[in-house]
């Protein structure tokens, strides 16, 4: 009568986020001198891949790494555009605003 249900669940191993956080790090977002436009070109086929092999199961497994994806993307902007961190925010902010399609984790996670 009381039986309690067990669901297998699915979860993106410790490692396997390491390994992509790695990769991350070295296409060295920060350091590029192009346009946010050209960065999100460059990365959208890795974060598509990313999303279609990782998020088939648990949607928010993967919550962090796209959130410090975001703090890469901050990164250069302060780098890019010699901005405090406010501002760098406030940039960030304005083009998800105006362009909330352009990085494909965007719509998971907003900047």
């Amino acid at each position: 009568k009381d039986k309690i249900i067990i669901i297998p669940s699915i979860y993106v191993s410790q490692k396997s986020k390491n390994s992509l956080m790695e990769k991350f790090r070295t296409l060295k977002i920060h350091k590029r001198r192009t346009t946010l436009e050209e960065i999100a070109k460059m990365m959208n086929p890795i974060l598509r891949g990313i999303i279609n092999y990782y998020h088939k199961f648990r949607k928010n497994d993967l919550q962090n790494l796209w959130r410090q994806l975001n703090e890469r993307l901050l990164k250069w902007v302060k780098w890019e555009k010699g901005l405090y961190k406010k501002a760098a925010v406030r940039y960030l902010k304005t083009k998800y605003k105006e362009k909330p399609d352009l990085f494909v984790h965007w719509l998971l996670v907003h900047p």
